[in-house]
């Protein structure tokens, strides 16, 4: 039944996004924790390895065929599998994530009249470097999908102002959320300095062109040149790994970058890490800068809009402009060659960490939202309030 007939009932909340591996990395903690305060939170993805994990540890998880092109029959077999399932199980808040799932979730969610459909934005998918004319198109979608939802979340303030700007919803729909990670998993540790004498960088991203891996591998490729010790380790899977291992045997660095793929480990291999990389186009808040962070790692990244509003320049470690392979080099070696300057920039960035991005913070939040949402809608009168996750 719907919230506000009857008897107290539970609110039901569904998730969607693409990869389960993305619903592992992105929502398991943040939906076991609303599930523990209460709410019926579930996630809907792809079919994929994650599935089980997630289904094992209480979450329930309903897959559907969520295609990442535009495929107009796969697309609206999508919206049918996703609509069918939020109007059977009687869903009262969808919060959507990542550009297909979200304009799919959100036009299904208003199809079958779900009372509050959410949608948090994990970057634009246009950017500063976007052609104008994709730009343009890429706006109007955006225009488009805004027109279904009660409430558009940004993880930073750029993005914030981007819509704003852009009209893409009305201002009193608009909300910053930001970003957080589960700081009891990333604590800080003694680390004992590497064997073999080589410094330890570390990149976690998923192996896409946004994630802009061939920036990172001319600084190696530079490094090396100088006679630099150090090793790679590329930490995430994707399309272009093939691409990628090809590449860097061009450019004769294959024994320097080592293609870990897809880890469940990361705080584990991030303990092994001296310095913590990041070479993408555009972010939301990146959870592999705050995790890095948390465990008190110095971060090297390009300052474009996400990260530069996490990477504080000089004080937890370096941003450089996008396609500077030269300036990266010289800001990894320079931390390369000074521990006692990794150390203080370290300890920093742990302290950040924990004064702004506790995870438990951004599920209050969104705990807020989802009721203030549905008194609105004023179908709050017999809903069981959850009780607010302690910090």
């Amino acid at each position: 039944m719907r919230l506000g007939t009857g008897h107290p009932t539970v609110i039901k909340v569904v998730d969607i996004i693409n990869l389960s591996s993305s619903a592992n990395t992105l929502l398991r903690n943040r939906v076991k924790m609303m599930r523990t305060s209460g709410i019926d939170n579930r996630i809907i993805c792809m079919d994929g390895p994650y599935v089980r994990s997630l289904q094992e540890e209480g979450i329930p998880v309903e897959t559907v065929h969520l295609p990442r092109g535009y495929n107009v029959l796969k697309l609206a077999f999508s919206l049918f599998q996703v609509a069918a399932y939020l109007r059977r199980e009687n869903i009262d808040i969808v919060h959507t994530h990542c550009s297909i799932p979200g304009f799919i979730g959100r036009l299904a969610a208003w199809v079958v009249r779900v009372p509050v459909i959410i949608h948090t934005v994990h970057g634009f998918h246009f950017h500063e470097r976007t052609a104008t004319l994709k730009r343009h198109s890429y706006v109007l979608l955006e225009r488009l999908a805004g027109l279904f939802v009660d409430a558009l979340l940004s993880q930073n303030s750029d993005d914030m102002e981007e819509a704003r700007w852009h009209r893409i919803v009305p201002p009193d729909r608009l909300h910053s959320i930001g970003n957080g990670i589960d700081l009891e998993r990333f604590r800080p540790g003694m680390q004992l300095p590497p064997a073999d004498g080589r410094v330890t960088i570390t990149c976690v991203a998923r192996l896409e062109a946004v994630k802009n891996h061939k920036m990172l591998f001319e600084a190696v490729r530079l490094l090396k040149e100088r006679g630099e010790r150090f090793k790679l380790w590329v930490i995430g899977d994707g399309e272009l790994r093939l691409k990628y291992q090809l590449l860097c045997e061009g450019m004769e660095i294959d024994h320097l970058v080592h293609f870990l793929g897809y880890r469940d480990d990361i705080p584990e291999l991030l303990a092994q890490t001296d310095i913590a990389v990041l070479t993408s186009i555009k972010e939301g808040v990146p959870r592999t800068v705050l995790e890095a962070m948390a465990l008190g790692i110095p971060v090297v990244a390009t300052r474009v809009k996400g990260t530069r509003e996490v990477v504080q320049d000089g004080e937890t470690g370096f941003t450089v402009q996008l396609g500077d392979s030269v300036g990266l080099a010289a800001k990894l070696s320079e931390l390369m060659k000074d521990s006692a300057l990794r150390a203080k920039m370290g300890r920093r960035g742990r302290e950040i960490a924990v004064k702004r991005f506790d995870e438990r913070a951004i599920v209050n939040s969104l705990r807020t939202i989802y009721l203030d949402l549905l008194s609105k809608k004023g179908i709050m009168r017999n809903a069981a309030i959850p009780k607010v996750v302690e910090r």
